[in-house]
């Protein structure tokens, strides 16, 4: 018999001290409802392991007089297994678990650096392209000056014979 879990409800969240943009917002709770996803996929998996566990139980009853003679190794296999099967998920749910993380930092990059730029635009602050703009004309103007206020060419002075 297998116990299916009460899905509880999402405590309540609490107002933040700051407005969050509505772009950061969705892709937060994107990735909290994919995670919930691979959360109730690791689950079907732990309940189909406990029923192959369940299953092999019931085979380990059926068959008692072979494993009456090496109870030990029937053991070590279904502990094997687990192991294997443990191992398949943990790797799946990491694989998803990094999938889904550089999906909210680009999601979050592309919604930051924009307000950011229009933010710092509003303040007067020059941004990287402007400064360096600047820097190549300020450094022009001082090639330019450096040509114009060249000391004249000395004139080496004749040996006289």
């Amino acid at each position: 018999m297998i116990r299916k879990a009460a899905r509880r409800a999402a405590p309540p969240r609490k107002a933040l001290p700051f407005d969050v943009p509505p772009q950061i917002d969705r892709a937060l709770k994107s990735a909290a409802d994919k995670v919930g996803a691979v959360r109730d996929e690791t689950r079907t998996v732990a309940a189909k392991v406990e029923k192959s566990v369940r299953a092999a139980a019931t085979n380990v009853r059926k068959t008692g007089e072979t494993i009456a003679n090496d109870p030990k190794h029937f053991v070590q296999d279904v502990v094997r297994t687990a192991k294997s099967d443990i191992e398949k998920v943990r790797a799946d749910v990491s694989r998803e678990a990094n999938r889904i993380a550089d999906e909210v930092a680009r999601r979050v990059t592309a919604v930051v650096e924009p307000a950011l730029e229009s933010a710092l635009h509003r303040l007067n602050v020059p941004t990287q392209k402007d400064l360096k703009s600047i820097i190549a004309k300020v450094d022009g103007l001082s090639r330019k000056m450096d040509q114009l206020h060249k000391p004249a060419p000395r004139r080496r002075a004749r040996k006289s014979a």
